[in-house]
Parts: structure tokens; C-alpha cells; sequence
């Protein structure tokens, strides 16, 4: 896939999973040698507490006609304060950073939360033990389950998530657990919020291909109600 000095790109600085919010910054490659490349500073600017740590560049590939957005992770080598622009000799901020990973699709709505109907084809269990789904993103979900599940804030959850009836492993961390309003479950039911972590790409992209189809038919079924 050819990225090239002169492409735009967002970089995605910060993703936080408990507010559902992702930071993006927009920059634009400067000069490229392998998997190093000089990038603009973006605003607001990566901060020097990225030094050494991994973040994700995005970028529109139109190679196919149809615009697809890819990415790859990408470590911070060095800030530069005055990089020297060669066509017009001026000097601005930026940053070195070196390719750290493989070519991924990449959705900037990713963490878009889908309230799935129950008959949707996508569910999540427990140690075989189906719990009920509140929403889904690719980054994470929000479930009430029965309280036989000790769930602690901050630790490793395995799961099963079923899309179309197939299961797929999947590594998550307790991101939240709390109780519901009604008194009158409280003693048998509980919720959780999950982030879930170390999911290959490929997961990726059938789960956010299933979430599209599930907003596209929920959106369809509004706009043409049976009559």
C-alpha cells in the first residue's frame, strides 16, 4: 500500500474507553525512508508524554475507487522543533515516527455504540453463559448478567462473542460494574462494562461489518415500519 510524503492523515492520539471518546489529530507526511517517516505536528499537538509510546496513523486509501480508510500502529521516535521544510524553507514542528505494524482497516466510527436488538445475530457469554447485551462497539460492551459472575473492576475477563452463531475468544478487561436502579432485581442481576483488548484485525472487521449491517437494517426498519 503506498504511503507517500504529501499524504494527509489523522492520527489517533488518545482512545478513552470509559467515555467512548477518541482524539484525533489531522497531520500530513513530510518525508518517508522505510518504516521512518517525518509527519506535521498536530493541533492540539502530541504531547512529549508520547515519546516512545505507540499510536495509530489513519489514512484515506482511493487506489480501489471507492475510498477505504487503513491504518497501522506507529511508535514516536523524536519531536522536532524545527523541521525544515524543503520546498519553502520554513520551519515548523514535527514529528519522527517509525511503522510498527501491518496495514489494518481502520473505521474512525469504530467505537460507535449499537444497542443491538436481541435477534440481531450478535451475542456475548461467560464461561458458556450467555449474559444480555446493553450495547456493543468494537471497543468494548455493556451487559446486565446474573451474579454468579464475581466481575472486579480492572480485571481479565475471558468472553465468547458469537457473530452469526460462530464464537470468536475474546480477551476483555472490567472496565465498570455497578447495580441497577431496580431494587427488585438488584439481589439476583448486576451490569458490567467491558473494554475489550488485544482484538486481532480481522475480528475487527467482522464485528464492525456486523454492527453496519445491524444500524442499516434498524434504520431501514424506521424509515419503512410494516404495515
Amino acid at each position: 500500500m503506498n504511503i507517500r510524503p504529501g499524504l494527509n492523515i489523522n492520527i489517533i492520539i488518545n482512545i478513552d474507553h470509559m467515555r467512548e471518546t477518541v482524539d484525533v489529530g489531522n497531520s500530513i507526511i513530510h518525508e518517508m525512508a522505510g518504516d521512518r517517516m517525518i509527519v506535521a505536528q498536530t493541533d492540539p499537538p502530541v504531547s512529549r508524554t508520547h515519546l516512545g509510546k505507540e499510536l495509530f496513523v489513519t489514512f484515506l486509501d482511493r487506489s480501489g475507487g471507492e475510498p477505504h480508510r487503513f491504518g497501522f500502529p506507529a511508535i514516536v521516535l523524536e519531536f522536532l522543533k524545527e523541521f525544515e521544510l524543503s520546498a519553502s524553507l520554513k520551519k515548523v514542528q514535527a514529528l519522527v515516527l517509525r511503522k510498527a505494524g501491518d496495514f489494518e482497516e481502520y473505521n474512525l466510527r469504530m467505537f460507535y455504540r449499537l444497542e443491538p436488538p436481541s435477534d440481531c445475530g450478535i451475542r456475548i457469554a461467560v464461561d458458556g453463559k450467555g449474559v444480555n447485551l446493553i450495547d456493543i462497539s468494537i471497543g468494548g460492551a455493556k451487559f446486565s448478567h446474573e451474579k454468579v459472575f464475581p466481575f472486579e473492576i480492572g480485571e481479565p475477563v475471558r468472553l465468547s462473542l458469537y457473530v452469526d452463531e460462530v464464537a470468536y475468544p475474546v480477551e476483555a478487561k472490567v472496565l465498570r460494574v455497578w447495580e441497577p436502579e431496580n431494587e427488585r432485581i438488584r439481589k439476583t442481576v448486576a451490569l458490567a462494562s467491558v473494554q475489550f483488548t488485544d482484538m486481532e484485525a480481522y475480528l475487527k472487521n467482522v464485528l464492525a461489518r456486523k454492527i453496519r449491517d445491524v444500524e442499516r437494517e434498524m434504520r431501514y426498519k424506521e424509515l419503512h415500519p410494516a404495515r
